[in-house]
């Protein structure tokens, strides 16, 4: 699902000033029993899909001297990977990465006011949450309420909203371990074993059902 919200009053619909870039799709399965077709599903709408939007808004918003925002959201999967969820990690790293990289070009765009006046002023918004209170993973049982408690929907807009009111580029990781969680990779591997066993993130799909799940 893309929110796109309509600011400066440019043409026949306006120029897009905020794109909220938040597509997911869950397959919860282990690599070998995952088919190509649903591979290639994840990545379309978990990775791909941001590409086309940005390609689609991006450029209204370089044009005009107001700029605008970028949302991205991933999720801390994107840093920690999970078992059962190959596929959908990836395309939450390959998010971070992309959303890193793009905010560097616009940055080296701005030198240059006349060819893209609101460079300077669009700014980028990357989302790392942990689980979400949401319809995608109500099946799912927490397996560690204390190392990894659910994200309420409404609190993570709420700090999203205030990002964009602060204008600035910004990193928004809930709850508190997912600021955090990156660090684990340079811990020695017998203490990331522990970590995650204690966490539980790689037992979190055991109960996990995709019925009625829909693109959130």
């Amino acid at each position: 699902m893309y929110l796109l919200i309509v600011g400066a009053n440019d043409g026949q619909f306006g120029t897009t000033t905020i794109l909220i870039n938040n597509a997911g799709i869950v397959n919860g399965q282990p690599l070998l029993s995952l088919s190509p077709e649903a591979i290639e599903r994840n990545f379309r709408i978990n990775l791909l899909s941001h590409y086309h939007t940005i390609q689609a808004f991006l450029p209204g918003m370089l044009g005009h001297s107001l700029g605008g925002t970028v949302v991205t959201v991933s999720s801390v999967l994107g840093d920690v990977g999970a078992a059962n969820l190959s596929d959908y990690a990836a395309a939450k790293a390959g998010l971070m990465a992309m959303h890193t990289s793009l905010q560097h070009e616009i940055a080296s765009m701005a030198s240059s006011t006349d060819t893209y006046p609101g460079a300077k002023n669009v700014r980028m918004v990357l989302v790392k949450p942990g689980q979400l209170s949401t319809q995608m993973f109500q099946s799912l049982t927490t397996p560690n309420s204390f190392f990894g408690p659910v994200v309420q929907g409404i609190d993570l807009a709420k700090a999203v909203i205030e990002a964009m009111d602060g204008g600035r580029n910004a990193v928004i990781a809930l709850p508190l371990y997912a600021g955090y969680i990156e660090w684990l990779s340079v811990l020695p591997y017998g203490v990331q074993r522990i970590a995650r066993w204690m966490s539980g993130v790689d037992r979190a799909m055991d109960t996990f059902s995709d019925d009625g799940q829909i693109s959130s």
